[in-house]
């Protein structure tokens, strides 16, 4: 699917024809602001309607923006390539070792956010922008009212001398947040506000540490799903005895990759995700078992990069839900994808909710499918793509 078809169809990033009420509501409480606006920053915002209001309202500012989603990052990108304001556009993205970059707050008046379902997504990036923010900026954050809760407030108010909630709007509300602690220059302010993420845990029934950034799936756990694959991946590796090229679709933490690492000693893996807090934890999970130079990680929308017929199996355990709904249209595609990344004769392990109609499509997109284990919840599957 390329871009222009998943705008059509719809997606966090989409074209709309006109702001949803989170983004009404934050134009409402912005149009209030008195006085310069010179640099404004969005985050994880979606539509590129509300820069375009934004743009209107304050035509001399800049525009930042910065997406945790390489789908969405592109997705924006390429409408505000469009614009007639791209000139006053940047985007800042996540480096090899920093989630959210010095230049994703270096003099931004205004940041403005639509609030993570995850509180350890907000946890952390509440962390970064109180240490790299101006004494005087806004935080301004909302989100439907039906997906807040009042741990929010308490999350921003580590880190942030004032937090104030708006009067709901549009079935919304909003979040101001002033006072960074972590800013120097603020007279008697904390130099507390330093993140505790990434967060580290020992597996001792893997042998392995796991590192996760906020808001990446299962954290430093191992959900009940790559349990049940992990519990599988001897007999699998058994079955694919001269595999070296691995791919870790949807990688997460890394802990798949890793396992695969420890258990198989020639195996080169490369862990693939939407989210740069996926990427960037499974680059360390990979560094601290001691695997960095057999684990790559990289930025991608469902295999995409990958060459065609590059592995030798994937792994996978794929999302089947797009923040608070159902959508398995990201399985799909990986499925697609990995039928054509795979060399002939190459095998795809899949874990998955076991109600949802994956098989078929694994059999359509890679080839014969059988189920390998299963609990209560899961099934793993093995899909082996024709010599």
């Amino acid at each position: 699917m390329d871009l222009h078809h998943k705008l059509a169809v719809g997606s966090s990033g989409s074209s709309r024809d006109e702001l949803d009420g989170v983004e009404r509501l934050l134009l409402a409480e912005l149009a209030e602001i008195a006085g310069p606006v010179e640099r404004i920053a969005l985050v994880d915002c979606g539509s590129v309607l509300l820069a375009d209001e934004l743009a209107r309202l304050f035509p001399t500012a800049q525009l930042v923006a910065y997406d945790d989603s390489y789908v969405d990052a592109s997705l924006y990108d390429a409408e505000v390539a469009e614009r007639e304001w791209v000139d006053r556009y940047m985007r800042v993205a996540a480096l090899d070792s920093v989630r959210f970059p010095t230049e994703l707050f270096t003099g931004v008046s205004v940041l403005v956010l639509r609030l993570p379902k995850s509180l350890d997504y907000l946890d952390e990036f509440a962390a970064a922008a109180a240490s790299g923010l101006e004494p005087d900026a806004l935080v301004l954050g909302a989100e439907r009212t039906k997906y807040m809760t009042p741990t929010q407030n308490e999350v921003l108010k580590r880190y942030f001398g004032s937090v104030t909630a708006s009067l709901g709007r549009f079935k919304s509300r909003a979040l101001r947040a002033t006072e960074p602690l972590g800013s120097e220059s603020l007279p008697g302010a904390a130099t507390s506000a330093v993140s505790s993420f990434p967060r580290s845990k020992h597996l001792p029934e893997l042998g392995l540490t796991v590192v996760a950034h906020g808001g990446v799936f299962a954290g430093t756990k191992l959900d009940i799903g790559s349990r049940l694959l992990v519990d599988n991946l001897e007999h699998l590796l058994e079955q694919a005895p001269h595999a070296r090229d691995f791919v870790d679709a949807g990688c997460g933490s890394g802990v798949l990759s890793a396992r695969i690492a420890q258990l198989r000693e020639s195996a080169q893996v490369t862990g693939v995700d939407v989210s740069a807090a996926a990427v960037l934890s499974t680059r360390e999970t990979a560094q601290a078992n001691g695997f960095a130079d057999r684990i790559t990680a990289v930025q991608d929308d469902a295999l995409r990069g990958l060459p065609t017929a590059s592995a030798d199996v994937i792994v996978c355990n794929p999302p089947f839900h797009a923040g608070t709904s159902l959508d398995t249209d990201v399985a799909q595609r990986m499925f697609r994808e990995a039928g054509r990344v795979l060399r002939p004769g190459g095998q795809l392990w899949t874990v998955y909710n076991s109600p949802l109609p994956y098989r078929n499509a694994m059999t359509r997109s890679v080839g014969r499918t059988v189920v390998v284990g299963s609990n209560r919840k899961f099934t793993v599957t093995v899909s082996i793509k024709p010599s």
